[in-house]
């Protein structure tokens, strides 16, 4: 009969504490906010082209050949990044998002090899940059803007957290800021 009191007691005097520790783990807004980070309207990019039919060249990254389905799927619906660029994302597991970025001009596909994956699983920033919010959970990008922004955890390493900001620059995606987000969980 005393144990039965017992495990009230411990979830009343520890069980708070548990979902603190939780949450600790867990990306936030708050977490990811850098005023010293490139903002959109810094990269703003004439108005986006339309009418383009891009050729994929599969030659121009080994991803272009190994997803190209998905790729030339996705390019058909026109540009959604950097007037006349195309983001696209793939899932690579139960929170886990591969992208690459298509130019609609040249059908050149670009990656970038400081991110193979990034993860979502302590990932809750619905609401991080929402003038840039797309369907994809861990990206963040406009059609005039030739800023892209990747959240979460990259490559599946804990020590790269955060949020990640790169540019289009000569058929390259440049990383030009990252916020590290480290935290001091109990």
């Amino acid at each position: 009969m005393k144990i039965i009191w017992l495990v009230p007691a411990f979830l009343v005097l520890f069980g708070s504490s548990l979902a603190q520790d939780g949450e600790c783990n867990v990306i936030s807004k708050t977490d990811l906010v850098d005023h010293t980070a490139p903002s959109s309207s810094r990269y703003a990019v004439s108005s986006p082209s339309k009418g383009l039919r891009p050729k994929l060249d599969y030659a121009s990254n080994p991803i272009a050949k190994a997803y190209r389905s998905v790729l030339r799927e996705d390019v058909s619906n026109g540009p959604n990044f950097a007037g006349h660029h195309r983001v696209t994302v793939w899932g690579c597991g139960s929170s886990c998002a591969m992208f690459a970025v298509t130019d609609l001009n040249s059908g050149k596909v670009i990656t970038t090899d400081i991110v193979q994956s990034v993860s979502s699983v302590r990932l809750a920033a619905d609401d991080f940059l929402p003038s840039a919010a797309t369907e994809y959970w861990g990206f963040r990008f406009t059609k005039d803007s030739a800023l892209l922004v990747v959240i979460g955890t990259l490559n599946e390493g804990e020590s790269q957290q955060g949020a990640f900001y790169f540019t289009v620059k000569d058929d390259r995606l440049v990383l030009i800021h990252k916020t590290l987000v480290k935290k001091s969980c109990p």
